[in-house]
């Protein structure tokens, strides 16, 4: 017994005309009468009757037509699940992302994402750049959204999604929040918050790169991993840092923002699409499509 043997027979029972049927199917009555009775024989039942009226269906074929219906929906089913699995309309896809993504990328991301793709689980798990290099490379992160450039030798695909650039975040009260915008030798005297290098080392090493190719050596005096608490520690008045420009469309109290003039000194950044393409996922690649939508660079 085969699913093409149950199409023949759900087809014959709902019209109880061989002639009617075999159109439906696309197929001649001979080849038709011989599947059914093939049927009959692994079933060891009759299927259907022939009185006066014609064809009908015998007592077993009454009892077996719902169950025949059942098993070729389910088939249909598998064949939906698994088709739409392999092309990446559906399962599961787990990001990895940096916390300055929550700014502006993430809300946009997830609400297109579901409606794109409402098959698909979305899970998302906040990570640094590091982190979510070695998770992807290890498969435990279908997607990584990270910052860009990426220092650390990696075999992974980075494409940038998002970019952003330095600015300076000063406590407020700072002599130097009465320039409309600033160098970065301005802030050669100010104490630093910078990211922690064993946990972020590519902005930590952009962020000195940048000071020293201006003339000086910050003097770091805090470390932080994330952005917005390298923010909330320029709000304490810990000191200045430069940090990613999408951070200031969060309001921090106690921090001001200025644009940095002298833009030859500075990297460019950004955030990044790191994908796995060894141990390639499909819901991974329909998120790259769409971020590549969303977000055109270059």
């Amino acid at each position: 017994m085969d699913l093409r043997q149950l199409r023949h027979f759900v087809t014959l029972a709902q019209t109880l005309n061989y002639r009617q049927a075999a159109e439906q199917l696309h197929m001649s009555q001979p080849p038709l009468s011989q599947s059914i009775r093939k049927l009959e024989d692994d079933l060891g039942v009759q299927l259907f009757e022939r009185d006066r009226r014609g064809t009908v269906l015998s007592d077993a074929g009454r009892a077996a037509l719902e169950s025949a219906k059942l098993a070729l929906y389910h088939a249909r089913q598998v064949q939906a699940v698994s088709q739409a699995t392999a092309s990446g309309e559906l399962g599961r896809l787990h990001i990895g992302f940096i916390g300055s993504a929550t700014f502006s990328l993430i809300p946009k991301l997830v609400q297109a994402f579901r409606a794109a793709y409402p098959a698909i689980d979305l899970v998302l798990t906040e990570s640094t750049t590091r982190e979510i290099c070695a998770q992807v490379a290890s498969g435990d992160f279908d997607a990584g959204l990270l910052r860009y450039p990426v220092t650390q030798a990696t075999e992974l695909s980075i494409t940038p999604v998002e970019p952003d650039r330095l600015i300076a975040a000063l406590p407020s009260g700072n002599p130097l929040q009465i320039k409309d915008s600033l160098q970065l030798i301005d802030l050669a005297d100010q104490p630093f918050v910078n990211y922690r290098p064993s946990e972020v080392p590519g902005l930590h090493a952009l962020v000195v790169l940048a000071c020293q190719n201006t003339g000086f050596m910050p003097q770091i005096k805090q470390h932080a991993v994330q952005a917005q608490t390298l923010v909330s520690l320029v709000g304490a008045g810990l000191g200045v840092a430069l940090v990613p420009a999408v951070v200031a469309k969060a309001a921090t109290p106690g921090v001001i923002f200025r644009e940095l003039t002298d833009t030859q000194y500075l990297p460019q950044i950004g955030i990044a699409l790191a994908l796995n393409q060894r141990q390639p996922v499909a819901t991974a690649q329909r998120l790259k499509e769409l971020l590549l939508k969303l977000q055109p660079m270059g």
